[in-house]
Formats: C-alpha cells, sequence, structure tokens
C-alpha cells in the first residue's frame, strides 16, 4: 500500500499520462470492446451514454445470407426495383457457402448496413457460442441491422427480400 505522498505523485503522473495518452487508450478499449468495463471499473459508466450506442450506416453495405431456391439475377432485379444500387449488396445463397460465411467480419463495421437472413444451418463460421447465427447477429452489440425473410419460416424468395427491403426502407434502418 502506497503512503500518501508517494500517492499523490503517482496521481501526477498519471494525470499527465492520460492527458497525453487518453485518445489512444479510449480507441484500444473501444476496438478492443474492453471501453464500457473499463468506464465501470472507474466508475465513470455514466459517460456512455445511449448516444454513443453503435450504429451502422444507412448507405452501407446490405448482405443476403441464406440458402436460396432463386437466383441471385431474381434478387438483383427485385433489388433494383427499389431503387437500391447492386453494388451494395454482397449474397451467400448457397447451403454449404452459408456454413462457411464468416458472420464475425460484420461486428463492429458501421459500412454493413443490414443482413437479410433466410433459412440456414444452426452451426455456422462466426456464430460462437450462440445457439445459431441469426440469434448471434441479433444478439451482439456492434452488429448490422438484421432482418429475417419469410413470414411464418424463414424463406428466401423474391417477395419476402421484396418486404424485407420495404420494411428496411419503412423504418429508416437503411436508403436506396
Amino acid at each position: 500500500m502506497l503512503e500518501v505522498n508517494q500517492l499523490l505523485e503517482l496521481e501526477e503522473r498519471v494525470r499527465k499520462a492520460l492527458n497525453e495518452k487518453l485518445e489512444q487508450i479510449l480507441t484500444t478499449l473501444n476496438r478492443t470492446g474492453k471501453l464500457e468495463e473499463a468506464l465501470e471499473l472507474l466508475g465513470l459508466s455514466d459517460l456512455l451514454q445511449a448516444q454513443y450506442a453503435y450504429k451502422p450506416y444507412r448507405t452501407g453495405k446490405i448482405y443476403i445470407v441464406g440458402q436460396s431456391d432463386i437466383k441471385k439475377n431474381q434478387l438483383l432485379g427485385v433489388i433494383k426495383e427499389l431503387g437500391f444500387d447492386k453494388k451494395r449488396f454482397e449474397f451467400c445463397l448457397e447451403y454449404e457457402d452459408v456454413k462457411r460465411f464468416n458472420f464475425a467480419k460484420l461486428f463492429y463495421n458501421p459500412e454493413n448496413s443490414l443482413v437479410l437472413v433466410g433459412p440456414m444451418p444452426h452451426k455456422t463460421a462466426g456464430s460462437g457460442d450462440y445457439s445459431s447465427a441469426i440469434t448471434a447477429i441479433e444478439q451482439t452489440e456492434g452488429s448490422p441491422n438484421v432482418l429475417r425473410c419469410g413470414s411464418n419460416t424463414l424463406k428466401i424468395t423474391k417477395q419476402s427480400i421484396r418486404e424485407a427491403l420495404q420494411k428496411a426502407l419503412a423504418s429508416g434502418i437503411v436508403v436506396a
């Protein structure tokens, strides 16, 4: 345990170091996902208000991931109909490809706006300890917005993609 004068000297050194390196420290803590924990340990968690919550860009990439019986070109027709640029979309429509799709790459990248999901295997790359990849991206901090395609069951059809994109537009998640 430090004596009072040692503690005062340490306080002065910490203040100086924080003043010089604060931006670097906050950036590192944020990138490693430990910012909230560090602020809590310091008794400063109230500084991290909801206004700083992670939000993806509305003009970013849109992923369509899940087993599909319709062709990519048919989906591109729906996308064009709704006024979207096809360059914003990335597709993973084959069951085996979905198994290997690394969902972890979607997190904490504000360029990833939306993931439209259809039927897929429960265990995929990047699903971690969650029961499915869909649950992982729906419940993990720093993930893009997620919409399930299909009414009663997950299904990628022209209609389900149209409805999901219209819903995303109407709610302001994305812009065309």
